[in-house]
Parts: structure tokens; sequence; C-alpha cells
């Protein structure tokens, strides 16, 4: 036989052959190849070697400890295979049964004879088996894991080479199995963990509404592929007096953290949103209750203020990619720019700035977190890009879900290395003429500049630039006089005609203003001059809880 007596220059081709074979199956489990594959790659080396009088077989044991499954058997009949799997071990159950019950090896020399096969003989010499013999195969603390059996035709008693070779291979299995089921626990261990994780970020996902006001919503929320566990993506869309806002966000992680602190930033945005502060202002509470909480989890948050009346977007963005506007027209979707002050993280500063823009006369507005662009052959600039000319594609009026599923298919399974989440609002056509503008802010200095921002976007669809500096001009000084009278929020009205634009501040102060001669020394005290000199009239309206000043300026 072969094994038993071969040539110098056979026994290390043998060997080189046997070693590859070992290494190839160590290699294989550890890459993630399948158990069964492995072991049985490896066995068809080892029959080869044995210039085909040995047949190969591993059974293991099954989570029980009590039943042999069929795991690799590349050449015995398939009969025989399906007659022994699931057989329960016990003291004479063949080879493999008995040496899995004793723990030791079992040698049968000859089937027809031996009683341990008394109730397999006629299963064996069916299949042409006449000799045996089995080693069990010990795991890592003495577990038995299975058993390793060479069979051959004719009776036979192993050659000490072949013994040799056994003990060999049942190391070198016993290392494959183990490292295996080492690799399944874990695999089960983070599918439960993701499971978990995926239950509890779903519970603290808002369910988005198909309709705030005449605007349609739709939302997802993708994993990433497997392997790839959950993160702290969120969305919400918050209905409020002066139009709502639209928040998606993406807290630092992948684990539980993460998805807990997202649940618990989401709901300091929308409380903070329905207190009737701006974008930058959400930013700017939900940064100091991050900061309060002590940890070092950074997350990026996109705050939209959707006014449908005066078809304007205020954006805040706190580190996150700003959002996509879709002009709908008979020709189909267009790109449309849209102006954004991208800012530091949460977590990593205090101050963000808002910037408005004017809405097509029919849009979607697009919020998603950077899983959706990003990918392990892309960078973010390229995926932008490319989500930009495939919602090009879209046909003239895509409803809001089918805008999300487009987005969505510039990634598909399998390339997806982040969770994503997509937002999306369908605002439509205007019914009537609007040319009233209304705006809430907190009694600050940093509403100024904000409020000078969201005018500008506004002004920007009905006034000549021309005219633009001078009214954006009165409206800050009107504002900056309110922050100083008041501790309650200023609410700036403009309402534009068909020869000049009306602009209201309204504050909670009483004191009223006056033209007085200015202080030559002082810096401040000319902003009613200004006023007066540029607008046809000003004056103020009191009401029982404050009072409005008003200005009008001639186109």
């Amino acid at each position: 036989m072969s094994l038993s007596t071969p040539s110098p220059r056979a026994s290390e081709d043998r060997e080189a052959l046997l070693l590859a074979a070992q290494l190839e199956l160590l290699a294989g489990v550890v890459s993630g190849r399948t158990l069964p594959h492995a072991l049985e790659s490896l066995l068809r080396v080892v029959e080869r070697v044995s210039s085909g009088e040995l047949l190969a077989s591993i059974l293991l044991i099954d989570e029980s400890g009590l039943h042999l499954r069929h795991c690799a058997a590349p050449s015995l009949p398939a009969f025989y295979n399906r007659a022994i799997d699931g057989e329960e071990i016990g003291p004479s159950v063949g080879s493999c049964g008995t040496a899995a019950y004793r723990r030791r090896q079992v040698i049968v020399e000859d089937i027809e004879t031996d009683p341990l096969w008394d109730d397999y003989r006629d299963l064996a010499l069916r299949a042409g088996l006449r000799a045996c013999w089995s080693t069990p195969i010990i795991g890592v603390g003495g577990r038995v894991l299975g058993t390793f059996a060479m069979y051959h035709p004719a009776p036979h008693h192993p050659s000490p080479g072949e013994l040799a070779l056994s003990d060999v291979l049942v190391r070198t299995v016993a290392l494959a199995i183990d490292r295996s089921r080492l690799d399944e626990q874990r695999e089960r261990e983070l599918a439960e963990e993701r499971a978990v994780a995926l239950v509890f970020q779903n519970s603290l996902l808002p369910s988005i509404p198909s309709h705030i006001g005449r605007v349609e919503l739709a939302a997802r929320y993708r994993t990433g592929d497997p392997g790839v566990h959950v993160g702290g993506d969120w969305f919400d869309a918050i209905s409020v007096d002066e139009g709502m806002f639209l928040v998606v966000g993406d807290v630092q992680g992948h684990d539980v953290e993460a998805a807990a602190l997202m649940g618990q930033l989401r709901t300091v945005v929308r409380a903070t949103a329905c207190e009737g502060h701006p974008p930058a202002g959400i930013l700017a509470r939900t940064a100091d209750y991050l900061d309060r909480l002590g940890g070092d989890l950074l997350a990026t948050v996109l705050v939209v203020h959707l006014d449908t009346q005066a078809r304007l977007v205020t954006v805040a963005s706190a580190g996150h990619l700003p959002p996509v506007v879709l002009g709908l027209s008979d020709t189909g979707a267009t790109l449309e720019p849209v102006a954004v002050e991208t800012g530091p993280p949460l977590g990593a500063a205090q101050r963000w700035e808002e910037r408005s823009t004017h809405l097509p006369p029919d849009a979607v507005v697009l919020l998603y977190t950077d899983g959706l662009v990003e990918t392990r052959t892309w960078d973010i600039d390229e995926g932008i890009t490319r989500l930009g000319a495939l919602l090009e594609t879209l046909p003239a009026t895509p409803a809001p879900a089918r805008v999300l599923d487009t987005a969505l298919d510039l990634l598909p399974a399998g390339s997806r290395g982040d969770d994503v989440a997509v937002l999306a609002a369908h605002v439509p056509p205007r019914t009537g003429a609007s040319n009233r503008a209304t705006r809430s802010l907190p009694a600050q200095a940093m509403s100024v500049p904000l409020v000078r921002s969201w005018a500008e976007g506004w002004l920007g669809g009905c006034m000549a630039t021309e005219h633009q500096e001078l009214a954006l001009l009165v409206l800050s000084e009107l504002v900056t006089n309110a922050v100083r009278q008041g501790d309650s929020p200023v609410r700036v009205t403009l309402e534009a005609s068909d020869d000049s634009l009306l602009v209201e501040v309204f504050d909670s102060g009483h004191r009223l203003p006056s033209l007085t001669d200015p202080d030559l020394d002082s810096p401040g005290g000319r902003g009613l001059h200004l006023i007066d000199a540029i607008c046809d009239e000003w004056g103020v309206r009191e009401e029982l809880d404050g009072k409005t000043v008003w200005a009008r300026l001639p186109w």
C-alpha cells in the first residue's frame, strides 16, 4: 500500500500535498469558507495520495453531544452517508459512534466479523466497505467535536504511517472545527446584538406622516451590509406654526450606545423646534445638551425650516451634508442650488450660521446621511456627484417615495458600508399668490444675522437686487432695536406689494422709539434716522403685549 511503503520521492510529494491541504483548510476556515467544503477538499487530497485505496469521512457531534452528523465524505456512497447521519453514539455503534463514545481510537480490521458493526454490517457491505478505523476529534477543553474515519474496501490493518497520518490530520481538523465554531458563535452573538440594536433603533425613529398640510413626505432607513452594525442615523419631520422642520442626523459610532444617544438628541431637537427656536438655535440647544452628557461622541445634524407660504428653506448644518433641492418642471427634475454654511459637528463647537433659499415653484427637498454617498470605492464628493446625476433622471413629477427609492439605488445591497437615513418632502406649486413671510426669533444678538440671511433668501424671489441691501439694512436696524427691548421672541413680517415692501418687527417692550438728535460721540443712536431717510414712511403700533415697529420701502 502506498501510504505504508512509499518511495522517498513519493513520500516527499505526499507530505507536501498533505501539508498544503492542511494549510489550505485552516486558511479557508479563517477566511470564511464553509467548514464542510473546506474539510471535503482536505479529504480529497488524503484519498488522492492513498492511490484510491482509502476513503475518508468526518462526522461532527451535534449540540446535544449525543449524535453524529454527516460533514464531509467525498467518496462514500450518498445512501451510506444519509443512513448514518444522526446516529446516536454508544459503546457498540460501528467504529465512529464507538470512538466518540469511548473518546479513543477504534480500529476495526474486518467489518464483516467485528461485533461493533452488528447493526450496520449490511449497510457497510452494500457500500463496499470492509475495514474502518476511527479517531475522535478532541477540541479545546477536551470536548469531543466529531470523528475522523478511514475506510478500506478490503479487510485491513492500519500501518504505522496511516496511524501517524490520522493523528496529524485529526489535530489539524480539530483546530479548523474549533475556529469555525468560534466564528459561528461570534456571528450569532453579533447577529443577536445587531437584532437588538435594530429593534431599539427602529423604536426610536419617528413615524413620518404622509402629509403635513399640502407637503407630501416620505422617509427610509436602511442598515449597512451584513457585518456593519447599526448606528445613530435618524430623521424627523416636525410641524410648527410657521411651517415645518425637516431633520436628519448621524451620531458617531455603530452600536447600541450610538442608537441610544440618537434617540436622546432627536427628542431634544423636536422639543426645541416646538418651542419656536430657529434652525441655528435648535443646534445650539442640542449641543448644550450633548455637552452636559459629558461623553466623547460627536453628532452631525442638518436642520431645515420649510416655510411653505413664503416657499423658503432655511438651513443650519452641524457638520452635515447639505440638502438637495430638485426643481420640477415639464422637462423633468433639475438640481437647484441651496445656500448652506456648514459648521462643526455637535460636540465640537457652539455656534452655527443659517442660510435661506427660495424654492422653485414645484420642488422636492431631500435630506440624507453620508452612508448614502460614501462607499469603500469612492469618496463623498464623487458620491454626491453621482447622486445628483441619478436624481436628474427622475420624471417630471416624482412622489417623495420615488425620489427616495431612486436615491437608495445609488448603493445597492452589498455596497453599503454604513447605515442610511433619507427624508424627502414635496412642496407643490402654490395655489394662490403669497406676498407675505413671517419669522420668529429669540431676543438675542445672534438673531440679527439670522434674520438677514432669512430675508435675503425670501427677497431674492420678489425684489430686484439693487433694492435688497436697503431692505436688509432697515430690517437689521429694526431687529437690533427689538432685541434690546424685550426678552420674548421677536416676530418679523415682510409683505410685498406692487410698489413697496412693508417690514414689521414686533417685540415685547413698551418703550416707544423716537427720533432724537444723535450723540456725535456715541457709535449708536442713528438707526431710526437711517430708516427715516430710506423709507417712505415708518411708525409704531402699540399692542397689549408689546409693540410693532413698521417701515415701508419703495421698490
